[in-house]
């Protein structure tokens, strides 16, 4: 699991550091930098997934640079917690804001501070498990040298911190951009979640036998749904057919025919059932969007039963008094922004809250500031 994040010169996010638990939930108004801590684990993702540079729109571009100030660098770096020990990533970015031009200028990966990996101005430096230093050579300063190094017997921690980097799903689900239809297999969901249908027909190949509890879950929130099938169209297409039964009768729907909030359950759920027990971590953009609130509320406690369990971790950002009461007073993380425009992040205190009163009455009076 991801233990912290640090984050400094990132559009509102200055110095900015967050300790995660299994269960999260970033609270505050709108514009103070909650979807930002999402969009840095998602560029992150990105970067050790080895599928972009630094300087590409979704990763690290110039203009997620702070712009009140005139500092060129960017660092990012991430505390996991693997098998007892915790493993920090420190990226360091330099910027030519004029040329939209940017370069590694560090890349390191250390267990409790002794060094699995270094990439220092152009050249890397390989670690083997017991710390003894391995093969030196030239990078690309444009991306992540991290990402490129194949698994070896002799690196088994790197290999683990960067199986789990590309195994956290960062999303804030727009269902009405859904593709219904699908030529590739996509190991990636997409920010907005629009290439569902790729990612689920991906994750369906590997792990089939976590379809049925999936099915079973949907068919106790879904009135008529009965199961899902992929057909094959084309020579490589499938489309992500949903099968209903009413009235003693089947018929099918494609993805992109269902309503918006048919898509965001279907999606939701798959978050928690087709992931489980594979070591994905979820952080989640206000995923009670169209959703109606007799159907939150199920969906949650599945979450809530799966995280830590099936589902090492979740960090999810959301304004729904349902999430806030249900989630807030244990695991609620208040994010703020100063006069001066920077984030700042602390616990809810939940002490000045009067007998009976929900913590999502309290926040919405303005209060907890």
């Amino acid at each position: 699991m991801l233990k912290r994040l640090y984050v400094d010169n990132y559009k509102c996010l200055v110095n900015f550091e967050a300790n995660l638990g299994n269960l999260t939930l970033l609270l505050g108004p709108n514009g103070v930098g909650k979807s930002s801590v999402l969009d840095v684990v998602f560029a992150l993702r990105l970067l050790l997934s080895g599928v972009g540079k630094i300087t590409d729109a979704q990763i690290f571009p110039a203009r997620t640079l702070t712009r009140w100030q005139s500092r060129p660098s960017q660092t990012i770096e991430v505390d996991a917690l693997l098998d007892n020990k915790v493993l920090t990533y420190r990226l360091e970015i330099e910027h030519q804001p004029k040329t939209r031009r940017a370069r590694v200028m560090l890349e390191r990966l250390t267990e409790q501070g002794k060094p699995l990996f270094e990439f220092i101005n152009g050249k890397v430096t390989l670690y083997r498990d017991d710390f003894s230093e391995g093969p030196t050579f030239s990078g690309d300063w444009s991306e992540s040298a991290l990402a490129r190094v194949a698994p070896a017997e002799d690196n088994k921690r790197l290999t683990r911190f960067l199986d789990l980097m590309r195994k956290t799903l960062v999303c804030g689900l727009y269902p009405r951009g859904f593709v219904g239809e699908t030529t590739s297999e996509d190991a990636i969901l997409s920010r907005d979640g629009n290439n569902f249908a790729a990612w689920y027909r991906h994750i369906f190949q590997e792990r089939q036998d976590l379809v049925p509890d999936y099915i079973q879950a949907l068919k106790d929130v879904i009135t008529g749904f009965n199961g899902i099938r992929l057909e094959k169209i084309g020579q490589e297409t499938r489309a992500f057919l949903v099968v209903f039964e009413e009235h003693n009768e089947r018929f099918e729907i494609g993805l992109d025919e269902l309503s918006d909030g048919q898509r965001a359950i279907i999606a939701l759920y798959a978050l928690i059932h087709i992931t489980a027990g594979q070591g994905y971590t979820l952080f989640l953009d206000e995923p009670d969007n169209y959703v109606a609130l007799p159907e939150i509320q199920p969906w949650l406690m599945a979450l809530s039963d799966a995280c830590g369990d099936t589902v090492p971790q979740t960090v999810i950002c959301s304004h729904h008094p349902e999430l806030i009461d249900y989630l807030g007073s244990d695991h609620g993380l208040l994010i703020s922004r100063e006069s001066s425009g920077v984030a700042t992040i602390r616990p809810i205190d939940v002490s000045s809250l009067e007998p009976g009163m929900k913590l999502s009455e309290f926040i919405a009076r303005g209060w907890e500031r």
